[in-house]
């Protein structure tokens, strides 16, 4: 009985042996598909964070990891674009005052690799002749949610990916002093979020991100201070 145990203990070491054989082949499979799906997130991550600047874009200024107030982060992309893409003062009645715009496919693919897009609707400060600067204000901040709600229907026509987009009415220019130059404040400007931590308040982030960066761009200063709506404490929305 005893030679016949010899045979038996080989062939259950080879079944051992062969099972963890074919364990470490599969843990090595699983860290392999880990590794290929983590190098895939982050040469995705990069992407967002690098793409080239596309020509309709006067200037493109990248905010990342702002903290909202709980510390959840955010990043952000700010395009101002060019002088071509502006409103234009053909008429105060008129709600056609910028031609639809043809994106370049290299504007197309910033905007679907975002998380988010957020459409500014801004009116400059001239105002209707004849109307209090109250009235006339009222009527601008309505003409700013009307242009937010254009941009945001060019924009989701460009867009591939199911990617929300947001309207924020930051209202009407408050009035300066001096140059009666108002075509800056009547450029077209759409902010990308980039990346957000889940749970990140992203209002509260994009309002941080405009405070710490207006220093440097004079486009972030301007869209937190400088507009009826954008001053107050919360932003408007256009639902």
């Amino acid at each position: 009985m005893v030679p016949n145990a010899v045979p038996v203990q080989r062939t259950w070491q080879k079944a051992v042996a062969a099972l963890a054989w074919g364990l470490s082949a599969l843990a090595f499979v699983i860290a392999g598909a880990c590794l290929s799906y983590a190098t895939v997130l982050e040469v995705d991550r990069l992407t967002r964070l690098t793409t080239p600047t596309p020509k309709e874009v006067a200037h493109d200024a990248i905010v990342r990891n702002v903290k909202d107030q709980a510390g959840h982060r955010a990043s952000f992309r700010v395009l101002l674009f060019t002088d071509e893409f502006r409103w234009r003062l053909s008429s105060y009645e008129e709600l056609e005052e910028l031609e639809e715009p043809k994106f370049t496919p290299e504007m197309k693919n910033v905007l679907n690799r975002a998380k988010e897009i957020i459409v500014v609707g801004a009116s400059s400060e001239e105002i209707v002749p004849g109307l209090s600067l109250e009235a006339g204000r009222k009527r601008e901040e309505e003409r700013a949610a009307r242009r937010a709600e254009r941009i945001a229907m060019w924009v989701r026509q460009a867009l591939s990916n199911p990617i929300p987009v947001r309207k924020l009415n930051v209202g009407h220019h408050r009035p300066t002093k001096g140059t009666k130059e108002t075509s800056d404040q009547r450029r077209v400007v759409i902010i990308l979020v980039l990346e957000r931590e889940d749970g990140t308040n992203v209002d509260e982030a994009l309002r941080a991100a405009m405070a710490l960066e207006s220093a440097k761009a004079p486009i972030f200063e301007a869209l937190l201070t400088r507009y009826s709506l954008s001053a107050n404490k919360a932003f408007t929305w256009v639902e």
